[in-house]
């Protein structure tokens, strides 16, 4: 059964609860230690966990108080405002699957239906999928990351300020006024403490165990999960981390090192590696500063040489990945064509971009929009030509790269966009004087683009200290 037909079974499924209801709000947690806050599923925005509730006992890094709140309205047929991604899916025309769907569709959290229906609201869970940051350090500043993830984000800004848009992007006032400066690498932690002494209480129960940053290759308390579970042995558990693929030498052949000796000595199921990349090529690397592409395609190789390894990339779809979009689609092809013998090891998604709204696919103008048409046209023809081909596409691919275009080129309020244009201009302009790029030599085909936020800047007022 095809990860599309799985959906279609769980949304009928998850309707004999409520047409609200989603497993991942019980099952699937994210932890983002660096500041202290949750989410289940990482579309809503993470809300902060009460040192008074983990103080109570460390199950509250995933069962707050006003998660189970939310649980509460799922049960009762109400749609949660903080779900508004999966919401905005569903109310599209088509009949579109939302990752609300496809998430509880995992064999990870649809085993759990049963259970978890007939559970209390307000019980305390032990989830199926864990994601973990426990530090903000990574040597990448992604144009849409911010300093909370970022050390390298954090020292720019605090050399030189927030980026000069109208509302003056990561300035890190607003950041401590809404609690989001993380604890520094040599701050104790007690989120951190608390997770060391949840850890052997739901490791057990686990069946995904993912860690991502700042770049978790650069982070020491990832070689301490991966020798943990080394001596540990868990069958039925998959470990996933998210990487840029540029760490330090030392740090990369270590955690190669680990990864191999997990499998080889059946220690997990199976290993997951997510790989964060935009585009390709120059276009890439400006997205993504800090990246080597050259690096990144050699590392990628030197991981997927080890036996049984997968990966899947992330493609964060912003407005710099329409120029590239059936570049990097033809580069996975390759990738699919030279390591998916027998078994599909490479993977991606293609979710789109909300934050920061001057980057979204929306602020394109009408002949991007056709350019991206034209791509998912391409991409359906070659998964008629061979559906669900290992060198080819899927259904479920072929499903968001339409949920992408119709996003893309949803109504938008004209002033909306036209202030988003201005800040595009206002960020890149900040962004080429800063870091010494050139968003035109990068991006030649985008000029008329560029002209255009330009033109639309004039009308709007730079934000100052």
């Amino acid at each position: 059964m095809s990860h599309y037909e799985k959906a279609l079974k769980a949304k009928a499924e998850l309707n004999t609860v409520s047409p609200s209801f989603c497993l991942a709000k019980w099952l699937q947690v994210s932890l983002h230690l660096t500041t202290g806050r949750t989410h289940s599923c990482y579309h809503p925005r993470s809300h902060k966990i009460p040192l008074k509730e983990i103080e109570r006992g460390p199950s509250a890094l995933h069962n707050t108080e006003y998660k189970k709140k939310q649980r509460k309205k799922m049960l009762e047929g109400t749609r949660p405002v903080e779900c508004l991604y999966c919401w905005t899916v569903e109310d599209m025309p088509g009949d579109l699957l939302s990752d609300r769907h496809y998430r509880s569709a995992e064999d990870w959290a649809m085993a759990d239906m049963d259970i978890i229906r007939s559970m209390p609201w307000d019980a305390d869970v032990k989830p199926r999928y864990l994601e973990v940051n426990f530090n903000q350090a990574c040597q990448f500043k992604c144009t849409y990351c911010s300093p909370q993830f970022s050390s390298s984000w954090m020292a720019e800004i605090k050399q030189y300020g927030f980026y000069p848009t109208t509302f003056g992007y990561n300035r890190l006032e607003w950041f401590k006024k809404n609690d989001l400066i993380p604890y520094g690498p040599d701050e104790k932690n007690p989120y951190v403490e608390s997770f060391w002494k949840w850890w052997p209480e739901i490791y057990p129960h686990l069946r995904i165990f993912r860690m991502t940053g700042g770049e978790p290759l650069i982070d020491p308390n990832t070689a301490l999960v991966l020798d943990y579970v080394i001596h540990h042995p868990h069958p039925k558990l998959t470990i996933s981390l998210t990487s840029n693929l540029c760490p330090p030498d030392k740090n990369f052949q270590q955690f190669l090192t680990a990864v191999s000796e997990l499998l080889q000595k059946n220690a997990i199921e199976n290993f997951f590696l997510y790989a964060s990349i935009d585009s390709v090529g120059k276009q890439a690397e400006y997205i993504r500063s800090g990246l080597d592409y050259q690096k990144f395609n050699e590392n990628l190789e030197r991981y997927l040489e080890i036996p049984g390894t997968e990966i899947s990339f992330i493609l964060t779809f912003n407005c710099l990945s329409a120029p590239g979009f059936r570049p990097y689609l033809e580069w996975l092809l390759n990738l699919r064509n030279k390591y998916s013998k027998g078994k599909q090891r490479i993977s991606f998604d293609t979710p789109f971009l909300h934050h920061p709204s001057f980057l979204s696919l929306q602020v394109l103008t009408p002949e991007w929009k056709k350019s991206m048409q034209e791509t998912v046209a391409w991409a359906e023809e070659i998964y008629r030509d061979r559906p669900e081909a290992l060198d080819g596409f899927t259904s479920m691919e072929i499903d968001k790269f339409k949920r992408v275009l119709q996003w893309t080129c949803a109504p938008v309020v004209d002033f909306d966009i036209q202030m988003n244009r201005a800040n595009f201009f206002f960020f890149f302009t900040e962004h080429d004087r800063r870091r010494g790029t050139n968003f035109l030599k990068t991006f030649p085909e985008m000029k008329e683009f560029w002209n255009q936020c330009e033109q639309e800047s004039r009308s709007f007022k730079q934000a100052t200290v």
